[in-house]
């Protein structure tokens, strides 16, 4: 049996995962960069780590298939269908307190401060330093000479991405409240997710 929640703008979701299973991010309204991060769920020390995946697949793009490592090289996930034009992120850091200082912008709710109140809710005291996530439906191109831009989301209404557990694992799934910049359309929006049992 499958399980779905509504999470709303700028709010954050915690998701069990187990092995096998698939989260589906569904991007309800279109337009809208959801920040992800996976931990394992038998060691929170764990977690998908963006630059070991970004080594592992030789990408900073992922595709159907790409499976996302953890700081010690093991797949935690695995990308397993994606109805979206596929335009995911795995450079940028989640936005936090000190970006939106420097967009002028002090006590903006953002993805960082999001995942710290996530991760003290299920017990864990969160460190200093948080994994970068992975930015699904994030349009942010790098330009031949390195330059990175920001984009709205191409992501339309109703497009997925489903995600295979690995092994069994706690979901962290952030609505991008970004409202500066261009990535969300200037209004983040609500998405979808959907845990499905066995694989897609």
């Amino acid at each position: 049996m499958s399980r779905q929640i509504k999470v709303e703008a700028a709010e954050i979701a915690t998701l069990r995962v187990a092995a096998g299973e698939t989260l589906r991010v569904v991007n309800s309204l279109g337009g809208q960069v959801v920040d992800a991060w996976f931990f394992a769920a038998d060691d929170w020390t764990e977690h998908v780590c963006m630059s070991h995946s970004r080594a592992a697949l030789r990408t900073i793009r992922p595709v159907v298939g790409s499976a996302f490592v953890t700081c010690r090289r093991v797949p935690l996930i695995t990308m397993a269908a994606d109805t979206s034009p596929g335009v995911h992120d795995m450079t940028m850091p989640p936005c936090d307190r000190w970006r939106y200082q420097q967009l002028d912008a002090p006590g903006h709710r953002n993805c960082a401060d999001n995942l710290r109140s996530a991760l003290h809710a299920a017990g864990h005291a969160a460190g200093v330093m948080l994994p970068d996530p992975l930015n699904l439906f994030q349009n942010s191109p790098v330009a031949p000479d390195g330059t990175i831009t920001f984009r709205e989301s191409s992501a339309p209404a109703g497009s997925y991405v489903d995600l295979r557990a690995d092994r069994d694992l706690i979901a962290f799934l952030s609505v991008c409240p970004m409202d500066i910049m261009p990535i969300n359309g200037g209004s983040p929006r609500e998405i979808a997710a959907v845990v499905l049992d066995g694989v897609t």
